[in-house]
């Protein structure tokens, strides 16, 4: 069966959907694994780093291009939760509403707390 692409109409407000990502990873739940803790504990730190210091450099194209990133990597995997925070991150650092970023920061921590409990308790 070929892997599934998301369907980008289809974004739920679900942390994670993780029949469609052990079905794309063709029900390895080694691939699975090693995926889901290397957003908790590389990538999502470096994601929140990077969003901390583009607010505070008021550099709207790197939160830009921060949150394409991550909004890319979190759909691949069907973490939409944190993929809707980041298309929305990415359309207000596009606007330059850095201000909003700043105020709404404490969104994504909370997203990437709650995609770590979630692979903490199921995997």
């Amino acid at each position: 069966m070929p892997p599934q692409r998301p369907d980008m109409t289809d974004r739920p407000d679900i942390v994670l959907d993780f029949a469609r990502l052990t079905d794309n990873c063709n029900g390895n739940s080694e691939i699975v694994v090693e995926l889901l803790e290397h957003l908790c504990k590389i990538s999502g730190p470096k994601w929140v780093q990077a969003l901390e210091r583009g607010i505070k450099n008021a550099d709207s194209e790197g939160l830009r291009e921060t949150c394409h990133g991550m909004k890319g990597a979190c759909v691949t995997i069907f973490a939409w939760r944190l993929s809707n925070l980041a298309l929305e991150f990415e359309y207000l650092a596009r606007d330059g509403d850095i201000a909003t970023i700043a105020s709404r920061m404490d969104e994504i921590r909370q997203a990437f707390v709650e995609m770590e409990n979630w692979v903490l308790h199921n995997c």
